[in-house]
């Protein structure tokens, strides 16, 4: 049994998920991404209520519209397509349900970043791990998935201060320095994960279920309002690119939100410039 630590669905789908997962890990995926693909398409298993050979598309659609965003939608779309051509090659179904299901687009619109009322509501939370998903979200730029995964000796100390291992996606870890207050917050916390749960650690769900409906704001936008804050602090972009995790520095650009008063400074710079350089 595949990642026995984790809520599991009803036996009908183990032996096919374990199976799927052998064939994905031959393909040379990441562990973090098999996980990813594992969990979407389990608990997709526990949503639908239904044997794997009575899906349809109908209920991938309401599984994807279950109220995530945009890049949850993507990543569950890409497991369950994965899961379903694996059990037509396979014959294990002789039909593909991801037919039906609609592509989704990659949201190439700039999101705005959590605003710092958000952030000061998960502050004053009396949920302890709602107060410290919103810090590691907000002051050290985690992702949802990211964040379940913290344990608490991932803090790390050296003679410039506090630091998190953070387990990235690709299995690409990264240390990012930690304020006194978020590393003693971590380390106040018993050994082990972080936010335990009755399998293991919480899942992204439950990060973004926490998060949001104490803020209103999804776990990503407090991670823009960090790359927004740090870019506004350095404008270094390689130094947010460095921090967040990103591959593409095109990426990061998506993360850093300009507002027109940033916009309305850079003409003015511009102004002065021109003034000393041609009429100085």
């Amino acid at each position: 049994m595949e990642f026995v630590s984790r809520r599991q669905p009803r036996t009908a789908w183990i032996a096919w998920l374990d199976s799927w997962v052998a064939d994905v890990r031959v393909q040379g995926l990441t562990i973090n991404t098999i996980e990813a693909w594992w969990y979407e398409v389990s608990h997709f298993a526990i949503f639908s209520r239904k044997d794997h050979d009575g899906i349809l598309g109908i209920d991938v659609v309401a599984y994807l519209g279950r109220g995530v965003s945009n890049a949850g939608m993507r990543v569950g779309r890409n497991a369950l397509a994965s899961f379903s051509r694996w059990a037509v090659r396979t014959k294990r179904l002789s039909h593909d349900f991801m037919t039906d299901v609609p592509r989704i687009k990659r949201d190439k619109h700039k999101q705005l970043p959590a605003p710092p009322i958000a952030r000061d509501l998960g502050l004053s939370s009396t949920d302890w791990r709602v107060r410290l998903m919103v810090m590691l979200a907000a002051d050290a730029g985690l992702r949802r998935r990211e964040i379940c995964q913290v344990r608490t000796n991932d803090v790390i100390e050296d003679a410039m201060g506090p630091s998190l291992v953070v387990h990235g996606k690709g299995e690409k870890d990264r240390i990012v320095p930690l304020t006194d207050l978020l590393a003693t917050e971590i380390r106040s916390r018993p050994k082990g994960w972080l936010f335990p749960g009755e399998h293991g650690h919480l899942c992204p769900d439950t990060v973004y279920r926490l998060v949001k409906q104490v803020t209103g704001w999804s776990p990503h936008l407090f991670r823009r309002r960090f790359a927004t804050d740090l870019w506004h602090a350095t404008c270094d972009v390689a130094e947010v690119q460095a921090l967040l995790g990103h591959e593409s520095l095109a990426t990061t650009q998506q993360y850093i939100f300009s507002c027109t008063e940033d916009n309305r400074k850079a003409m003015k710079s511009l102004d002065r410039y021109r003034y000393h350089a041609y009429e100085g």
